[in-house]
């Protein structure tokens, strides 16, 4: 069974966790944002001018470091940089996460979400916020929906999901606690 962890950007790991133990179970997928918190082995950066800044640091050196065809080719094809196809046009914050989900369902089958937060937007949002959120649902709706093999499962969300997916089969939710004794 393939299992693969998809942290979300501002996520940071329970310091009472031994992260060796989260890796034992698959490895953990996210935006460059969360390597530090997380100890991510596949990082996304979506942003040539911060690729340009973590390559200068040899951060490919740490990590599978995953820069889009288009920032490859713009950062002079850096030695030990992994790829990935597609753009992004959509007003969406923290695209890195999203394309996280494409890259890790493609290799699992079950795709275990941290931090991600699918409960129903605050109505406090202003009109551009609630633009960026609604794209950003989506897309994740669709990341999961597009990938009815896989099992997807958000640990520790802290409300119910949004309706939008409430009807997706392959999504359920449980707590960290219960997926380490299942799978760790």
């Amino acid at each position: 069974m393939r299992v693969n962890w998809a942290v979300a950007t501002g996520y940071n790991l329970d310091p009472t966790i031994n992260v060796d133990v989260i890796k034992g179970i698959g490895p953990l997928w996210g935006s460059w944002q969360t390597w530090r918190g997380c100890g991510t082995d596949n990082v996304i950066c979506h942003s040539a001018a911060k690729a340009r800044e973590l390559l200068d640091r040899a951060f490919q050196a740490v990590c599978n470091f995953y820069v889009s065809r288009s920032e490859y080719e713009f950062l002079e094809r850096p030695v030990g940089v992994k790829l990935y196809e597609g753009g992004y046009r959509d007003e969406v914050d923290d695209i890195e996460d999203i394309i996280a989900l494409h890259l890790c369902a493609g290799s699992s089958d079950i795709v275990l979400l941290l931090g991600y937060d699918l409960g129903p937007m605050s109505e406090d949002l202003g009109k551009l916020d609630r633009h960026r959120m609604i794209n950003r649902h989506g897309l994740i709706r669709s990341a999961i929906a597009n990938t009815s093999q896989t099992q997807w499962v958000v640990v520790d969300h802290p409300r119910d999901l949004d309706k939008a997916y409430q009807t997706l089969p392959n999504l359920t939710c449980d707590s960290m606690a219960n997926v380490l004794q299942l799978l760790a």
